[in-house]
């Protein structure tokens, strides 16, 4: 929560959030929207972890990076997604 609160200091909301447990560990997956500096922005992320003794051992996190309304209007226009 404090990496999301300092990444994106403006109110969003998580819009989107899959969960999947693996033999190790867990998949989330989620999307977030929020406004800030006049633009709506978008981001898709992931994370993989890994449990030891109940606790996550290793984590990565990977993502879309932020993309602002300008972004996401291109990428509608020019990607054709198998699946949103």
């Amino acid at each position: 929560m404090a990496i999301r609160q300092n990444g994106h200091p403006a109110p969003g909301c998580v819009t989107g959030l899959r969960y999947d447990p693996t033999p190790t560990g867990f998949v989330l997956e989620w999307e977030e929207e929020w406004d800030q500096n006049g633009d709506h922005w978008y981001c898709r992320e992931m994370m993989r972890a890994e449990l030891r003794d109940g606790a996550i051992s290793d984590m990565s996190v990977y993502c879309t990076g932020d993309w602002g309304s300008d972004q996401v209007t291109r990428h509608a226009r020019e990607v054709r997604l198998i699946q949103p």
